[in-house]
């Protein structure tokens, strides 16, 4: 199969989950409070004063969710596209050693002195 094929199948065969999923992914952004703190304190800075400013921070908004749409799109293919190497035996050893990280942080905080 051509990379390009791959990449039509990977991209249009998730469109029932990716459908299924949107209504959810709105609600957890919406609900989300560090975006309301962003918007009101980062982007008020680059809009102008007067009549306009407004125009200007709809712009700014727009092209924030613009760019975090093609960013998530594209890691959401490229982690796709990595699937198939974490899959089988890989798999195992990757969880084996996060595992014994977790093990080893738990082990030495407890370990600890007060």
């Amino acid at each position: 199969m051509s990379a390009r094929r791959a990449l039509l199948a990977t991209v249009c065969f998730g469109w029932p989950e990716l459908l299924a999923s949107a209504p959810e992914g709105a609600i957890s952004n919406l609900g989300n409070p560090k975006m309301a703190v962003f918007f009101a304190s980062l982007l008020p800075q680059f809009a102008p004063g007067g009549s306009r400013s407004f125009f200007v921070l709809l712009a700014l908004g727009l092209l924030f969710c613009a760019m975090t749409l093609a960013w998530l799109t594209l890691y959401a293919v490229a982690v796709a596209r990595v699937r198939s190497l974490f899959a089988g035996p890989a798999r195992r050893v990757l969880d084996a050693v996060t595992g014994l990280v977790l093990v080893l942080f738990g082990l030495r905080l407890a370990s600890e002195s007060r």
